[in-house]
């Protein structure tokens, strides 16, 4: 296991797409396990993802302009102070309130690596980027919250 300040910014990156391409997954899984009882909750599942897989998309843009094609794959247990999530499929049928506490600890979590990775980044586009995805986990989980509440 590696620490999280000895990452250099190709393997914060990396990290980051793997973050979100697991977040894009989980909330898919969301929106399934919730969409014969919760239809509402379950689109605004579908709507988180797809943002997801827009932070994925930018992330991935900028890795291949700076570091060139091949990722290294890094993910959340290869790196020290990330929470351990209990894997979906091993905990159906979904509750609704049991996903919307994972759903806002996951925004949390991602919003934190995000501010963290920003004030270490060396590189100026790098740090613009994360710096822009903290604001939209921090937006996406206060969107998400007030969603979720009146379904």
């Amino acid at each position: 296991m590696k620490k999280f300040d000895s990452l250099s910014g190709q393997e914060i990156l990396a990290l980051a797409i793997s973050l979100e391409e697991e977040d894009e997954r989980v909330y898919a899984d969301f929106s399934e396990g919730l969409r014969d009882s919760f239809p509402t909750s379950a689109a605004i599942f579908d709507a988180m993802r797809a943002d997801e897989t827009t932070h994925r998309q930018r992330l991935l843009s900028l890795y291949r302009e700076r570091f060139g094609d091949h990722i290294p794959l890094i993910r959340r247990r290869d790196v020290r102070g990330f929470v351990h999530r209990m894997p979906v499929w091993l905990v159906p049928p979904l509750g609704l309130d049991s996903v919307r506490k994972q759903a806002s600890a996951i925004e949390v979590e991602t919003r934190r690596f995000y501010e963290r990775a920003a004030v270490r980044a060396t590189d100026v586009s790098i740090r613009e980027l994360l710096d822009d995805l903290a604001q939209e986990e921090l937006d996406h989980e206060h969107r998400a919250q007030r969603s979720l509440r009146r379904t």
